[in-house]
This record gives C-alpha cells, structure tokens and sequence, in this order.
C-alpha cells in the first residue's frame, strides 16, 4: 500500500471526519523515540498540518519510567500521519452496512488462567499494592478477508451496532485498528481539558422494563461506583499535574450511559490547563488512561505487566487527532479490533475492574457481556405498531404510543410523541369511516411512515398448532414490535402458531397473545417467557380479566379453551389443530 492509500475515518461525538493522502507519516517503534516523535507531530501542528493516529499501551514507559507493561508487541508504539487538511462526511447518508458475523474467536487466557490470576490480584489487594486492577485477555481468530475495503465494511458494521460516540477506523498498510470505543480519554481545547472515565458495566435486559431496572441496579451497585469513584479520584489526580491550581472539577459522578449491549457507568472530570501546556505534557500526566490500569496506577501496572502474557499495543493506548486550532480529541481503544494483513489474524481485548468484591465468575461474565459486539447484532432498521381505527379513534392509543416509546428508547432511535400523534390524527381525519388497521413505522432517525387497509369481516375460525422449533427468551426482538420477523413462524389470518421457549414455556402466537382458560381462570405467559406486551394482553390484565402464568407447554391439555388476543382483531376462539 502506498502512503497515499491510507485512510483514518473518526466517528466522534456524532461528527465523522476522514483524514487521506498523508504528507508524512511519523511512527516508531522504539520507546526512547517516543517523546521526540511526538514532540514532532506538536510541531507539525504547529506548522499548520492536522495530526491523527495512535499510541499503544506499551509507550507507557516513555513518559514515566517506572510505568511497567508487558513486552513490546508487533505494532508501532506510535504512529501519526499528517495531513494537510480533514473531511467532513455526513454518516447518515451511508447506505446501511451489511450484518457481519465475527466467528470463532479463541480466548488467549484459560479458565484456570483467569482464575489464578483473580486470586492473584486480590492477594495484591490485601497486600495493598492495588485497590483495583484492569485485567484483560485476548481473543483471537482467522481474518482470511483482511483487504482494506472489507475491514472497512467490519468497521461500519460495528459502528452501527455499537453506536459508541468514539469510533475510529485506522488504516495503517499492515495492520487495520477497528475501534468502537465508547470512552472519551480526554478532549483539550482552548485551554478546557475534559476526561470522561468509563467503570462498571451491565448487561442490557430484554424487554424495556427489565432494561430500565439493570440500568437503575448499575447506578445504585455498591461494587461499581466504588470501582468509579476509584478511577475518577486516580484521573483528578493526574489531570492536577497539568491544571491551573484550583480548576479540576468533577462535572458529573455517576451517569449510565446505553449502548447496544450494556449499560455502562461514567464521570466527567474537567479542568483549565496552564498556559504553557503542550499535548506531550498531557499525555506524560494522564497516559495510559486510569480506567484501564487500575490504582494505584504504578504498582498496578507493575502487577499487569505480570499477569498478562500479550502486549497490549494499541488496545488501552490511545486513539486520536490535533489540530491546527489546538484542540486534542482521544479516545480510550476498548472494544477495539486489531487486524494483522500479513499474518491474516484478528485480535481483540477485554477486561473489567478486579476489586476486593470481584468474584471470577461475575468477571468472567462481564468479559462475555463487553465481547459480544464481536457476535452477529440484529438490531432493527424500524420500529412498528398496528392499530385499529373504528370511526376516526384509535383503539388502546395510549398504549400503544408508551410502548413505541418504549422500544424507541431502548433501541436508540429519535421519537417525538407530538410528531407521531399528529401524524394519526391528520391519517384519522382522512379515513373518518369504516374498520382500518393502520400501520405505522418508526425509522431510527424518527421518520414516520403510516398505511392502513380496511379490516373486512373473518368469514373463517382460527386454528392453531405448535410451532416446529422453540425461541429463545433470551432474544430481545422478542419483546419488541419490529420489522425485523425472521424469527416467527410464517401464518395466515386463519390459521396461527403457538410459539414456546427453550423451557418448553409457551409463550405467544405470531401475531397475537394467547389466553388458555385452566380451573375457570383466564391465563396468560408471563413476560419473562419471551413475548410481546400486546396491548390487549396490557389492558386485559389491568382489568383483572386476565392473569399472568408461567404456562408449560404440557398445560395446554389442561385448558378448557383457548384464546388468541391482539388490538386490532379482540378476541379470537382457538380450536387446536394436532395433538396439544
């Protein structure tokens, strides 16, 4: 590849900047360099040039000596091109990017390994040599396609399913940086230095509620705002080294932030940097970045060096640009992918805060949670709701508004409640008689997009037989109204399916709740079995017509009837097809 073919794209704080056809390229690979190099990039700043690139966890020990890391990978400590000039690209035009499956990734570190090493951590702890370690491990797999334009592709791919606000996409010939970081290092400009610390993680929930309460158990985890509140005192600390007396200030302690996967737990710490401050001075204060070691940040990074076998080159490092105008923006490179072209392999690192409260199985699962960005995310490209509009009024409208709202802060997508109900309003106002079921879509950017079509009369009963497979309850699609269907059986009006789970739970029909009346009481499945909350269902059990069950499939000889519920048609009467 020759210089001028390569390409770094920055998608930060929701603005996509491409930076193409160095002039120069500035790198090294030898630690007493380090600070010369970048002394070199400052001055080609200075010079009127943009700066972009990164700096791998292993240049520690350029800025303090008794940084130890391990060894010294393959990739550049630094590397910075310099450009004369950045593009502005708007993202959103982009045709969408096509779902790609991440395979086969080996952990580096076994079980066992990942054990001894917890307990060797907290040893550390109680000697009191740390309060708290980043341990990471490596995962590794095959990359055969590690051509410029597909790891471009994996790179877009990632950036919508993981919709971090510090994404970045490095082209550096031999190896290819994919990082979809969600965490700002820090951002310099016009003297304002602001840092934004990333510590405590949980999985997202399934359905919006579970969502919400995973969300409100982070914020109120003993364990994670201990872990935090660690991090951000290490952070004020380095960041006073730079810092006009007085000024470092903690904007905000304690914000969950959403992304596809999990909610994660974040400060903001800000600060006025002295007058004669230059980017090297910064980086000698604050790099590597206190939630990725640990503290106290010395000895812990001593205990790291010792317990991880793999250089961490530009994982944990940084990732970033400065410009002519003196404004430095870096990311921290967590959940970041690192190709080798030569070696067509893919390597990817993660890790979470040991603590004397860790226990290697909560650890370990955390490690699976922050990975799973690297498996196959289906996220929906629109939301939808059905509704039934009998003589210009919507059926059960609050409802179904509250759970589009729902779905749409769930999934990050712009909904304006005035926009939508207009929009119904002005669709009702023109179809003002008969039966309409009206459709109405939710693009991710708020779009709204309605169509109806008359309900004619059922001129046949509905039957209904057992589906050929089980769902998973664990699939979030599941509880959310979608266009993405693949995972439900095909249907007629006429006849339906009655889905169940990998606990031979039943769950729901495709386009309906169902009802089973057992010993005269009307039941239906619980969320949690992996359904959709109709709005008949909603408004059935608000009346106490209807109760929540966990229903096993075997149940199903027991009911007296069946019944198959959704808005737009009520209540329908099943009659089985099969053997129940």
């Amino acid at each position: 590849m020759s210089q001028s073919d390569m390409t770094l794209r920055f998608d930060f704080n929701n603005e996509t900047r491409l930076f193409e056809h160095p002039v120069k390229i500035i790198q090294t690979s030898q630690l007493t360099q380090v600070i010369a190099k970048l002394a070199e990039v400052e001055q080609a700043v200075e010079q009127g040039f943009y700066a972009a690139g990164y700096l791998s966890y292993e240049a520690a020990g350029a800025f303090q000596p008794y940084y130890q890391t391990p060894a010294q990978g393959e990739m550049p400590l630094l590397w910075f091109g310099i450009y004369h000039s950045i593009k502005r690209i708007d993202a959103a035009n982009e045709p969408a990017p096509q779902p790609i499956a991440l395979e086969e990734w080996q952990p580096q570190t076994t079980i066992d390994q990942y054990q001894q090493a917890i307990q060797r951590i907290k040893a550390e702890i109680e000697a009191g040599n740390t309060y708290q370690t980043n341990y990471t491990i490596r995962l590794e797999t095959d990359f055969n396609q590690s051509s410029s334009a597909h790891c471009y592709d994996v790179y877009r791919y990632l950036l919508n399913v993981q919709q971090a606000h510090y994404a970045a996409y490095l082209d550096t010939d031999r190896f290819k940086i994919l990082s979809a970081s969600p965490e700002l290092f820090f951002h310099w400009h016009q003297g304002t230095l602001t840092a934004k610390p990333m510590k405590g993680t949980a999985e997202r929930g399934t359905s919006s509620q579970d969502d919400l309460v995973r969300r409100d158990r982070l914020l109120a985890s003993e364990k994670d705002r201990a872990e935090n509140v660690m991090i951000v005192d290490l952070l004020r600390n380095d960041i006073s080294q730079v810092a006009q007396a007085g000024t470092v200030n903690v904007e905000k302690l304690f914000s969950a932030e959403q992304y596809p996967t999990v909610w994660q737990l974040t400060s903001t710490i800000t600060a006025q940097t002295r007058p004669e401050t230059r980017l090297t001075d910064i980086f000698r204060a604050l790099f590597p970045c206190g939630s990725i070691t640990g503290a106290p940040k010395a000895s812990t990074m001593k205990l790291i060096a010792e317990l991880e076998p793999q250089a961490r080159e530009v994982y944990c490092g940084a990732i970033g640009y400065f410009t002519p105008d003196k404004e430095a923006l870096f990311n921290v490179p967590i959940r970041t992918l690192m190709v080798d072209s030569v070696k067509n392999r893919a390597r990817y690192g993660v890790g979470g805060g040991i603590t004397w409260d860790s226990t290697a199985e909560d650890e370990y699962q955390e490690v699976l949670d922050k990975a799973a960005i690297l498996r196959k995310i289906d996220l929906p490209s629109q939301l939808l709701e059905s509704l039934l509009l009998r003589e210009g009024s919507y059926h059960l409208a609050e409802l179904h508004l509250n759970r589009l709202a729902a779905s749409a802060r769930y999934f990050n997508f712009s909904f304006q409640l005035n926009h939508v109900m207009k929009r119904l309003e002005e669709f009702a106002k023109a179809h003002p008689d008969q039966l309409w079921k009206v459709r109405l879509l939710l693009s991710q950017t708020g779009d709204i997009t309605l169509n109806g079509e008359i309900i004619t009369p059922l001129d046949q009963s509905l039957t209904a037989s057992w589906a050929e497979a089980p769902v998973n309850s664990h699939n979030r699609l599941l509880y959310h109204k979608t266009t993405l269907r693949d995972h439900y059986p095909k249907v007629t009006l006429h006849h339906e399916c009655l889905m169940y789970n990998q606990r031979d739970e039943i769950t729901e029909f495709v386009n309906g709740n169902v009802v089973l009346l057992i010993d005269g009481q009307w039941l239906t499945p619980a969320l949690s079995c992996g359904l959709l909350a109709g709005t008949e269902r909603e408004a059935l059990l608000a009346t106490g017509k209807i109760a929540e069950a966990v229903l096993r499939r075997d149940m199903l000889s027991r009911a007296e009837k069946i019944g198959f519920i959704n808005s737009v048609r009520g209540w329908r009467d099943v009659e089985w097809d099969g053997e129940k």
